[in-house]
């Protein structure tokens, strides 16, 4: 790695994590992030994650997400659609 700082984000090989069960974006951003600091230890590797929006493909996101006793951290929005 010829640069001082490195980010990925989650778009990042989307077609690839998207496609499994459960998503595994956050294991393969973290897999990158550390392939990349082996290449050259002084860069600066940081995996961006959105802070804004819980977002499910994050394993340790999703893991929250279905665990009731961290229900009151989120904002819950009803469905315009009340089919």
């Amino acid at each position: 790695a010829a640069f001082g700082i490195v980010s990925y984000d989650w778009s990042n090989a989307k077609e690839q994590w998207a496609a499994t069960k459960p998503m595994d974006c956050e294991e393969r951003l973290l897999k990158q992030a550390r392939m990349t600091k082996a290449k050259n230890e002084k860069s600066h590797v940081f995996v961006y994650r959105n802070v804004v929006k819980a977002l499910p493909w994050f394993k340790s996101v999703r893991e929250k997400l279905n665990d009731p006793a961290y229900s009151g951290w989120f904002l819950h929005f009803q469905s315009k659609n009340k089919n």
